[in-house]
């Protein structure tokens, strides 16, 4: 068999331990000496991404940091910490990801060792919070307090996690980021259909726990729904299959191509049977036949919205909405400052760029609801606010076509002002390009974007229209489909208000708005 050539990162990755990077950070930090150009694409290892450079007379090199969330929570002292960097290192910048993390914007290397000591005296880290390598697990935001949760996980989340940390040597050299779920929530929020690997909970009739494992999903640009091991995991046995598929991916994964380097590729490659047959080989014996799928809900209703009774009696937790995932730096201050009020036990980051906040005292309850809700974060929001996700877009992001966060919410508020009856349940989407961050690939109406040319002919920002997506397990999930409509930024808000319109008017014997964005066909 010829072997194929390494991609240009994987002899960087191959020549030094891409960890190591974190003693270039502190030799430009503390005593001048800069990090070698080719070490920049290593610090994504600390979940440092580089901004593009606007400003030819700015000579400041500003970050986006990245911080690990492990299952999801911050208690109090973690989120002041986090408060404090958003204020005094990042501008005034916080923004909630779709993968239960927090980020930051103009971070410089010269003020990394004061962030990650206030992180570090937290329990907080960075490392591997991107990378090639395991990220951030997804998991339920409620775990251990929700009613109606299937099994809490947690444990399971966090003897993972720290399995990886301690033997970050063995898993730090992927041919690409590793995607895991690890989650009990009865509703279903960890999306397990788009991760590399999943293990989603169900109780059996006679009451056992067990884990349907899912292997192969993803979105970006080669997306894939997830195919079912048709295999059942016992709880004891999450790790072991976890890192039998790390392995697994380390060692037989694409590292000459970083196209086609992920589990989704390997699987296709090896196809199905070898690759289960190969897990249960690393691990040493048989999983449980697995042949049914459990019941899955829709994805429009895997959300936490709301006041909510937690099983911890005298206690209850809120979900509330963001515009677009950004929170200002006051908002995250004063957010924290609140929940320090109540004596609350901790916020919760969902994987929709929204938050939770638990372990509230019931009788506390819709105060604190309120004083959140009057920042202007709803505890019952608008269908556009509730579900509309969007990327770092152009203002940061070298992939970047168009502008996202500000103008998302610009969108938000537009559609609130214009459509203040409209109930139903909306997924949106706004991705500055076509790798799709903020996932338009599964929302029902995806915008993605790419240059257009106006009515005078001149190219301007816009947006090709995607439709239809959905997640609701093995067969029932599917890709937002390219209708071959483009739409300009200022025509987006006015596009939307059409498509509502229209569902009104029409009569396609379709039962909601999402199941008709599905079948509708758009005048191109």
């Amino acid at each position: 068999m010829v072997q194929k050539e390494l991609s240009a990162l994987e002899v960087l990755k191959a020549s030094r331990n891409p960890l190591k990077v974190i003693e270039d950070i502190y030799k430009e930090a503390e005593e001048g000496i800069p990090l070698k150009e080719e070490y920049i694409g290593l610090l994504k290892w600390y979940g440092m991404y580089p901004h593009i450079n606007k400003d030819e007379t700015e000579d400041k090199k500003y970050f986006m940091k990245r911080i690990k969330i492990v299952d999801a929570k911050l208690n109090l002292e973690q989120l002041a910490v986090l408060a404090k960097i958003g204020q005094e290192y990042a501008q005034g910048l916080v923004d909630l990801t779709n993968r239960q993390n927090v980020q930051f914007h103009f971070i410089e290397i010269k003020d990394m060792p004061a962030i990650l000591e206030l992180l570090d005296s937290v329990g907080l880290t960075s490392r591997m919070a991107s990378g090639d390598g395991p990220r951030p697990i997804m998991t339920s935001p409620v775990a251990g307090m929700a009613a109606d949760e299937i099994y809490d996980a947690s444990y399971l989340v966090k003897e993972v996690d720290t399995y990886f940390d301690q033997n970050d040597d063995r898993f730090c050299n992927f041919p690409r980021k590793y995607k895991v779920g690890i989650s009990g929530c009865g509703r279903h929020t960890a999306s397990h259909e788009v991760q590399d690997v999943a293990f989603t909970a169900f109780k059996t009739e006679d009451g056992e726990v067990l884990f349907d494992l899912t292997v192969g999903g993803g979105l970006s640009k080669s997306k894939q729904i997830a195919y079912r091991a048709n295999r059942y995991v016992k709880e004891n046995q999450v790790k072991d299959v976890t890192v039998a598929c790390a392995e697994i991916f380390r060692d037989n994964g694409n590292r000459a191509n970083r196209n086609k380097a992920r589990v989704r590729h390997l699987v296709n490659e090896w196809g199905l049977e070898k690759f289960v047959d190969a897990i249960e080989e690393k691990i040493g014996y048989k999983l449980q036949e697995g042949l049914v799928e459990p019941k899955i809900t829709p994805f429009e209703n895997r959300n936490h919205f709301g006041i909510h009774e937690a099983k911890q009696e005298n206690e209850s937790f809120v979900g509330f909405a963001t515009n677009s995932g950004r929170i200002a730096g006051e908002d995250f201050q004063a957010i924290s400052d609140i929940c320090n009020k109540y004596n609350v036990k901790g916020f919760a980051l969902t994987s929709t760029q929204n938050f939770i906040i638990y372990g509230v005292p019931t009788q506390d309850v819709q105060a604190l609801a309120d004083e959140i809700d009057a920042l202007g974060y709803p505890y019952e929001p608008s269908p556009f606010r509730a579900r509309l996700q969007s990327c770092t877009g152009i203002q940061f992001c070298k992939f970047g076509i168009t502008e996202t966060k500000e103008f998302a919410k610009k969108v938000v508020t537009q559609l609130e002002e214009n459509h203040p009856d409209f109930e139903e349940n909306l997924i949106m989407a706004i991705s500055g390009c076509g790798n799709g961050c903020s996932h338009p690939q599964i929302s029902d109406i995806g915008f993605i974007g790419t240059k257009v040319r106006d009515e005078d002919g001149n190219r301007v920002e816009g947006y090709d229209v995607h439709l239809g997506g959905q997640l609701h397990g093995e067969k029932g999930s599917r890709f937002a489909h390219k209708t071959g409509v483009k739409v300009t930024a200022t025509n987006l808000v006015d596009f939307v208000g059409k498509l509502i319109s229209s569902y009104g008017e029409d009569n396609l014997g379709q039962t909601s708005f999402k199941e008709y964005l599905n079948v509708v066909e758009l005048e191109k």
